[in-house]
């Protein structure tokens, strides 16, 4: 296995994630949409492009970011155009004429694709483009499948951009696109992103509006696993002990496959400098994953939450994790002073957020770094 640093792992780069990838095919199976749950650089993304590569049988899958998005239309435009050059649905027009011709009837329609002029009409509708384009799909062609990454993001772009209402009524066209009679028993969805969905819905609607959706959490690797991970990585590299293995992921600590990826890279380099791999190589290799030459691995974890929090919100943020850096733990009364000093009134929801994103995790009523690296990074390079 290869090591694919800052990429979705891909063919011989994955690593298996068996659990996950067996609980979604089984939701699936029974006909519910899911929303993959996990916070940045877990790994999500990877599971859903080996699902989009390696499909079972009779499932299609599409894979679709919509990271810029901020309005509902050109959401729908981008899946459309997705779905219309994927393999999956080139599959789908030789399986039936009647497909292509549908295809091919909804294009002459189309003012513009990937940002490219057509023709001088108005741009259409493209929830009703979609929907006619699954009128045209058969339970007998399989299940197709729209994975929809970022999301999240997608919702909070279009808060920014026109406000609470659109927002909430993009939420909620979503669930009528899920619940529509063209796409029953043939057409199923999974949202994931690297912003948690609940606190972001909750900013503009109730939860009832997703509550069709079945959450599927991608979780840290085990420390079994986390073995076979590195094991794999060092089998064409050099030889390491299982005891050295074992304090490599204590040091880790959160096994996610980028933070292992990181100190294997880090690990190898120490090893080609000192010939060696040892206690002092590896405690030398953990220093060095936050060494600037990494800043592009770790600058967007702080980097986005400018994207999720305004003003006085992200002063206020960017404050607790500068303040858990430093003291490795912030307790209730600390976040209600800095709460009081930042004029913030929902400290919950942000928290929310930045526990479901990976940031900060609760422990014994308090709340700490769920990355011991990451707390390493901002006590190093962020902290004044």
């Amino acid at each position: 296995m290869r090591n694919s640093l800052g990429n979705p792992a891909r063919g011989d780069a994955f690593f298996e994630r068996t659990k996950e990838v067996k609980k979604i095919y089984r939701v699936l199976s029974g006909g519910t949409s899911i929303y993959l749950s996990a916070p940045r650089r877990v790994g999500k993304t990877s599971i859903l492009k080996y699902l989009e590569e390696s499909p079972e049988d009779n499932f299609h899958f599409i894979y679709i970011i919509t990271e810029s998005t901020d309005s509902s239309n050109d959401f729908f435009k981008i899946i459309f155009e997705e779905l219309v050059k994927s393999d999956a649905i080139q599959r789908l027009t030789k399986i039936t004429t009647a497909f292509k011709d549908a295809i091919t009837g909804l294009l002459g329609r189309v003012k513009s694709i990937e940002k490219i002029e057509l023709r001088e009409v108005e741009e259409p509708d493209y929830f009703e483009m979609l929907t006619e384009l699954f009128s045209h799909v058969k339970p007998e062609h399989g299940r197709v499948v729209l994975m929809i990454d970022e999301f999240p993001q997608t919702i909070q772009n279009i808060i920014n951009k026109d406000g609470n209402k659109l927002a909430e009524n993009f939420i909620l066209k979503n669930r009528d696109l899920r619940h529509h009679s063209h796409l029953h028993d043939k057409v199923s969805f999974i949202y994931t992103g690297s912003v948690s969905l609940f606190p972001i819905v909750e900013k503009v609607t109730e939860l009832t509006s997703i509550n069709d959706l079945r959450t599927v959490p991608v979780e840290p690797l085990d420390f079994a696993d986390g073995r076979k991970f590195i094991k794999r990585l060092m089998e064409n590299e050099v030889a390491i002990s299982d005891e050295l293995i074992d304090y490599m992921l204590n040091k880790v600590g959160w096994l996610i496959p980028f933070h292992l990826q990181l100190i294997q890279q880090e690990v190898l380099d120490v090893y080609e400098s000192t010939g060696k791999i040892d206690h002092q190589s590896i405690d030398l290799a953990y220093e060095q994953i936050v060494h600037s030459r990494n800043k592009p691995q770790f600058e967007p974890y702080f980097a986005r939450l400018k994207k999720i929090f305004k003003d006085s919100e992200y002063e206020f943020v960017m404050d607790i994790l500068q303040y858990i850096a430093l003291n490795d733990t912030i307790d209730n009364n600390v976040l209600s002073d800095k709460a009081v000093k930042y004029n913030i009134t929902e400290t919950k929801s942000i928290i929310d957020i930045l526990d479901g994103d990976g940031y900060v995790v609760k422990e014994n009523e308090k709340f700490r770094y769920t990355s011991p690296i990451l707390q390493l990074w901002c006590k190093k390079h962020i902290c004044k």
